[in-house]
């Protein structure tokens, strides 16, 4: 059975978490694993004190068992709670989420940020980058919205990156019976200015852009399973903005990560990370260098429905 991880703290931005992983686990069969860490550290110091520490770690228990309850419904051999003590909540998260081979990390939006709106908080940040599975990163207000997932976009831009993106996307679409939305953006900006003499002109080189970022749009939807109801969407502007814009007429957003850094791990990028701060719907980073970053999480759910 695969895991999600839901990092909490005692905001109610955690129960946006809760609300939003529950979603997924109805559909895919996963167990879930409410997680927080308490602000101590175990190296040897002359701080150290037992009774203090032993403090914090009844009221992290105590909080993520009142988190747990939030679960209402869901069978109790399908949940557990986990706490660490780390000064660093974000590498905490990522060593829990390392030893329970979790296929998603699911955290809420920053408290400052706007209702129906993502904003990683300081914590968040730090978890996108450098995870070792899948991040996901809920708007505020989502247990109070939390509508069936029902369109799920990905972001493409022909990088080994977004078509991992595009693949788990695909998987998710399926397993929650949800339309596939493929957005590309054609961003003739991005091509450079036109020589002064000669070469092409800035509107032709724009409709160069257009058709080709169409063009790579139905092929890879036409590469994409027949099961799945694709549909394809091209944008033309500044990719952050139009993709942050776009998240309005979507349930649920998924994105690569950087096309650099450690293999195996989430590193957001200028796009993703701009998207991340502003979207009006939950946005999945996958990490990469990982064919099916969510295989586990799908294929629980494939396996359950053929059953």
């Amino acid at each position: 059975m695969s895991t999600i991880l839901i990092g909490v703290d005692a905001s109610e931005r955690s129960e946006d978490a809760i609300a939003f992983a529950r979603q997924l686990a109805d559909a895919t069969g996963a167990q879930l694993v409410i997680a927080n860490a308490y602000p101590y550290s175990d190296l040897p110091s002359r701080a150290a004190s037992t009774a203090f520490r032993e403090a914090l770690r009844d009221e992290s228990l105590t909080l993520v068992r009142e988190m747990r309850t939030r679960l209402d419904g869901l069978p109790e051999q399908r949940s557990t709670v986990k706490i660490a003590a780390n000064t660093s909540p974000a590498h905490a998260l990522h060593a829990m989420a390392e030893a329970e081979d979790a296929a998603l990390l699911v955290v809420g939006s920053s408290h400052t940020g706007r209702a129906r709106r993502v904003l990683p908080g300081s914590t968040g940040e730090r978890l996108i980058h450098g995870s070792p599975c899948a991040v996901a990163v809920v708007p505020k207000d989502h247990r109070t919205h939390a509508e069936p997932i029902r369109r799920v976009g990905a972001a493409y831009n022909g990088t080994p990156e977004a078509r991992t993106a595009v693949a788990s996307a695909a998987e998710l679409a399926r397993v929650l019976d949800a339309e596939l939305v493929v957005i590309g953006v054609a961003d003739a900006d991005a091509y450079g200015t036109p020589a002064l003499m000669g070469g092409p002109s800035v509107a032709s080189l724009r409709v160069d852009v257009d058709r080709h970022v169409q063009e790579r749009l139905d092929t890879l939807v036409a590469e994409l399973p027949n099961d799945i109801r694709t549909t394809s969407k091209r944008l033309t502007g500044d990719p952050a903005e139009l993709l942050t814009a776009y998240s309005e007429h979507l349930d649920l957003l998924v994105m690569g990560s950087r096309g650099y850094g450690p293999l195996q791990s989430v590193l957001a990028g200028g796009v993703s990370g701009r998207v991340l701060r502003a979207a009006h719907c939950p946005v999945i980073i996958v990490p990469r260098g990982v064919e099916t970053p969510l295989g586990t999480l799908v294929g629980d759910a494939t396996t359950t429905t053929a059953a």
